[in-house]
């Protein structure tokens, strides 16, 4: 007879061998409580190496998928060597885990995707569940990209005019120029969601199907940049007040 604990653990040691997060950083930014909880959630391998030759060293050829993400401060040696970074990371998936926003906006600007392919990003200041719903869009290859680095996508850009932002302009301020792009009834469903409403409750609440629901927020992550649910409530709650956020959207 199987034993479900034992199935379970093996599942989870399976998983382990065949996938790891890697993080490449100090202590103070990923400490072994934090490897620790992300083993525990996502049942694979956490490590942390102090820079990307550690990593490259120990690199296991029967790991068939990794995550590799890089603290801000390595963000010098990341644009230097971009081709070490994403040698490293393989076929897997390269993020940069930042904490201030400046320093995500240079690597957005700086970082080479035509020759070095995309980069995902993860914030460190924000809570324990976005921050774990991020880094398991980052697992499965679906890059985040922050409301803040997105509105640079929409600018009109050369190189010697690069996107940037102003200290009186870092602060999230309507009409933002993405959450200016929704129809009404897209902010509508995207107020509703960030409230955590399921798609079954928006539907009653707006009178329309929950189909309907799921194409509204299908075409609401394709216009601000997100890749899930979590992401866009973040982006709502980011760029909207909170007299705002107790209207209900004309």
């Amino acid at each position: 007879m199987n034993n479900p604990l034992q199935d379970s653990v093996a599942r989870i040691n399976e998983c382990t061998e065949d996938f790891s997060i890697n993080f490449i950083g100090k202590e103070l930014f990923f400490s072994n409580h934090t490897l620790r909880s992300v083993e525990s959630e996502f049942g694979v391998a956490a490590h942390r190496y102090e820079d990307v030759s550690e990593l490259s060293a120990s690199v296991s050829g029967g790991v068939t998928g990794k995550v590799v993400v890089v603290d801000q401060i390595m963000l010098d040696d990341l644009l230097s060597r971009p081709e070490v970074y994403t040698e490293a990371a393989g076929t897997g998936c390269l993020a940069f885990a930042y904490r201030k926003e400046d320093a995500a906006r240079s690597l957005f600007e700086n970082w080479d995707r035509r020759q070095f392919g995309d980069i995902g990003y993860l914030p460190m200041n924000v809570a324990p569940d976005v921050w774990r719903s991020i880094l398991r869009l980052l697992m499965h290859e679906e890059l985040y990209l922050p409301s803040f680095v997105a509105d640079c996508v929409l600018k009109p850009q050369n190189h010697n005019k690069p996107c940037l932002v102003t200290d009186n302009q870092a602060e999230p301020k309507e009409p933002n120029p993405l959450y200016s792009r929704l129809t009404r009834r897209e902010k509508q469903v995207l107020q509703l969601a960030s409230k955590g409403q399921s798609n079954k409750i928006i539907a009653s609440n707006l009178g329309i199907t929950e189909h309907t629901v799921k194409l509204h927020m299908h075409n609401v992550a394709g216009k601000i940049g997100v890749s899930n649910r979590t992401a866009a409530a973040q982006f709502y709650f980011e760029v909207t007040s909170d007299e705002a956020r107790g209207q209900t959207v004309d």
